[in-house]
């Protein structure tokens, strides 16, 4: 089986007021040179206990990798391969960047690294929008990084935010008609989610116009050959995020850096853990685990053995059976109930598909291609609801559950 490694650059010029990621302003963290050297000593520390060594995907997220030494992105890439992975030939190797943030000299740099595809973190081409969500770069800062991204023939993604405070139905209109202009090849497409009490949730469109801009980035894209592959993604035929498919589709993902999340497929029904979301305790872990001796590292169950309770999770049968379904149903693709049969069993195939015959009812689903199942348009818009259908109960699995050892 390969691997999908997720590495996390928590570095930007500003806080978005609507971003709960683990991001912070540059100026007020520790220099990128000691984070970095971080991670370098977390990818040495724990490369023995994955066992995956062949990687498919790995992705700098954030914040925003570009703002930091592309020497310091390209560091972490060299260690992964000093410490015995391996690069599929194809490996999809993907950096995010916000707009003004590289050059032509910089994207050399990552393109000889072996970097082949780019994620623009947009949002909209409108500056009252921009402004209004705390960005620092401009629409015409945009406008210059896709015509370089274009220029030099790369393949990037672009990410569009919608239902924003004082967003018409023909604001939407306009950011699709300029963004499908410069011909990306993937777009996400994500609606603003804040709570209530938000100061974001002010002004923003009602719950049925967002569903009419949820209809009409789909009608836009369609028209330019970008199919609707998951909820909120969108790509030419062979311009899937492979690293996103592997988050949905039950592979193994190893996550890099503050507040990282990984997923193992083994032991038992797998198992997920994540690394903390502040600098100190980050640093802290690493600096322990450096100190351990490897035979102790080894003991336990497994790479998160040495992790504090509260940042790892032995999933049990029905949880993992909940997190197939649900990320499996945001697929155009859809769910398959013999992939059920296979990993649990025919009993809690059964299950589901007496669960999925009551949805079919209510117009949520549907089925195709003999055992396959995905939502339908208005399955989509009350997916939430769709999932909380699919969520299992251990109650529902017990005679399931494998022994971990």
């Amino acid at each position: 089986m390969s691997l999908s490694v997720y590495v996390h650059i928590p570095y930007c010029i500003q806080r978005c007021r609507y971003c709960d990621f683990t991001t912070f302003e540059q100026s007020k963290i520790m220099p990128p040179q000691d984070y970095v050297s971080l991670v370098l000593q977390e990818i040495r520390q724990r490369q023995s206990l994955v066992l995956e060594r062949q990687i498919r995907s790995l992705y700098f997220g954030g914040g925003t990798p570009s703002l930091i030494p592309a020497e310091l992105i390209v560091s972490i890439v060299e260690e992964l391969a000093k410490c015995g992975f391996e690069f599929d030939s194809n490996c999809e190797t993907t950096l995010e960047i916000n707009p003004a943030t590289l050059n032509p000299q910089k994207i050399e740099f990552y393109l000889k690294a072996g970097f082949n595809r780019f994620s623009v973190g947009a949002q909209t081409f409108n500056d009252r929008l921009l402004k209004a969500c705390g960005r620092e770069h401009s629409a015409q800062d945009t406008r210059e990084t896709l015509g370089l991204l274009n220029q030099m023939e790369l393949n990037y993604s672009f990410d569009l935010l919608f239902a924003l405070p004082g967003q018409s139905l023909e604001d939407l209109r306009e950011d699709l008609r300029e963004t499908l202009d410069f011909g990306p090849k993937h777009l996400s497409a994500y609606c603003l989610t804040v709570p209530e009490s938000h100061p974001m949730a002010l002004g923003r469109a009602p719950e049925g116009e967002q569903i009419e801009m949820f209809e009409l980035i789909e009608e836009e894209l369609k028209g330019q050959q970008l199919d609707k592959y998951e909820l909120s993604n969108f790509a030419q035929r062979g311009r899937e995020s492979l690293h996103n498919l592997s988050y949905w589709t039950d592979q193994s993902f190893w996550g890099l850096g503050l507040s990282a999340h990984s997923y193992l497929r083994e032991p038992g029904w797998g198992v997920r853990f994540w690394n903390p979301k502040g600098f100190s305790e980050y640093q802290d872990q690493v600096q322990v685990r450096a100190k351990q001796p490897h035979t102790e590292l080894l003991d336990g169950v497994g790479p998160y053995a040495l992790l504090p309770s509260a940042q790892k999770e032995i999933l049990k049968a029905h949880e993992a059976l909940t997190d197939f379904c649900h990320t499996r149903l945001r697929l155009k693709d859809g769910l398959s109930e013999d992939a059920v049969r296979i990993k649990w069993g025919r009993p809690a195939a059964d299950s589901l598909s007496l669960r999925l015959k009551s949805l079919r009812k209510s117009g949520w689903v549907e089925s195709f291609d003999n055992d396959r199942w995905r939502l339908t348009r208005q399955g989509q818009i009350l997916s939430n609801q769709v999932f909380l259908a699919l969520t299992y109960l251990a109650s529902d699995l017990e005679r399931l559950e494998p022994t971990v050892v």
